[in-house]
């Protein structure tokens, strides 16, 4: 498990590859062209969980409980998202022409919401050789992934094409990336395929969808701010809170990592040593947590010179929401492995209530606090929703673990 958590670590950090061309793109942009090109990255990962819905998570536990299955599961999963990726993508469309009459913001939404088709792809692909404990794989997968979106990112901005080159980089960058990750399936799970069987794909939905339903609340709730900042203000404060809430997000990916290697460990000590899986399962939200406050409180000190070395002196008025965004650290550090008991134990039903009261939580706090309050109202929202989500997920959690 050490070697695992040693790869995922790897993984979860090559996330700083994003977080440098988040940052070479507000500098080059300016907080205006930033704030669009944040609405577009927001809106479309609300939708990205739609083309997913709950598969990849079930498709972990799966194999990881009977590793025979991995083949079949890949090509079933990977034909399933035939139908849910198209869906998706109609539904995208349809809801950034409502939301924004600019062109540019629109077609910057339409290309992102392509380049996540290419990324849910890959997650499939990632699922299953996390199944495995192809832990090094996976990392190979995401390394290029990452280091090809900052490349081609970093190429589109320094020849000047603006919002529209940024983006469509992202969609070159993914489909190159795919077809690698297509490559190495190919080599270690017995090739890429697609299957249809309507047993099998009627379990697969009947197992996922409420996961699926809880993982599209987790989404809306994570990006559901800097969408109603981006229609309720201006774009320049989505520009300014989506810096805030990047680097936040960053300093998120260490308990991903852990979470990630928990996931598919506690499923299995689930069926064969309950009493292991407990303990397991509390030292990984106690130490998580502790990681959290330290984190957070070095988070809340260096906030203001943080944003300006990262993203320039026009970035320095997101400190506010920044530090307010820190002290839900803790809270979210220890969510992420609370997230991966409750899968482990089955119980995705207790995610999808804990999900919808968050972003109800989240959303009738935002409706409030964005007209009155800006930035700061929406980081105020986020915190105040991932401490009930937190509250509910122990307590639901209690008898199960």
């Amino acid at each position: 498990m050490l070697r695992n958590l040693a790869y995922s670590s790897f993984s979860a950090g090559t996330a700083a590859l994003l977080l440098i061309l988040m940052i070479a793109a507000g500098r080059a942009l300016g907080e205006v062209e930033f704030g669009k090109f944040a609405f577009a990255l927001l809106l479309g990962g609300i939708f990205e969980t739609l083309m997913d819905f709950g598969l990849h998570q079930v498709t972990v536990r799966a194999v990881a409980r009977d590793k025979t299955r991995a083949t079949p599961l890949l090509h079933h999963v990977l034909a399933i998202k035939l139908l849910w990726a198209a869906a998706t993508m109609a539904l995208l469309v349809v809801t950034a022409t409502i939301l924004r009459p600019q062109w540019d913001v629109r077609i910057a939404c339409y290309l992102i919401g392509g380049s996540l088709v290419f990324r849910s792809y890959m997650l499939t692909i990632r699922g299953v050789l996390q199944g495995v404990d192809q832990f090094g794989w996976d990392s190979v997968v995401v390394l290029a992934d990452r280091g090809l979106m900052l490349a081609f990112g970093l190429t589109a901005l320094q020849s000047g094409t603006g919002l529209r080159g940024l983006t469509i980089a992202f969609v070159a960058a993914r489909g190159v990336a795919l077809v690698l990750a297509g490559m190495i399936a190919q080599a270690r799970l017995g090739g890429v395929g697609f299957r249809y069987d309507a047993a099998a794909w009627l379990d697969l939905h009947k197992t996922a969808l409420p996961l699926g339903f809880f993982l599209v609340v987790l989404n809306l709730y994570s990006y559901v701010d800097g969408v109603m900042l981006g229609y309720m203000r201006t774009d320049a404060e989505t520009g300014l809170y989506t810096a805030a809430y990047k680097i936040y997000e960053g300093f998120t990916y260490a308990p991903l990592a852990i979470s990630t290697v928990l996931t598919p460990r506690l499923s299995e000590l689930f069926v064969v040593d309950r009493r292991r899986h407990r303990q397991v399962a509390i030292g990984g939200v106690a130490a998580s947590a502790a990681l959290g406050v330290a984190v957070a409180a070095v988070a809340y000190v260096i906030a203001r010179p943080l944003l300006v070395v990262l993203f320039g002196n026009a970035f320095a008025a997101a400190t506010p929401p920044f530090r307010i965004l820190s002290f839900g650290l803790p809270v979210v550090f220890a969510i992420w492995i609370l997230h991966a008991a409750a899968i482990s134990v089955d119980r995705e039903r207790l995610l999808l209530r804990t999900g919808l009261v968050g972003l109800a939580v989240n959303v009738g706090l935002n409706l409030y606090a964005i007209p009155h309050h800006g930035p700061n109202g929406a980081a105020f929202a986020t915190v105040a929703g991932e401490v009930v989500s937190m509250a509910m997920l122990v307590a639901g959690l209690r008898g199960a673990v």
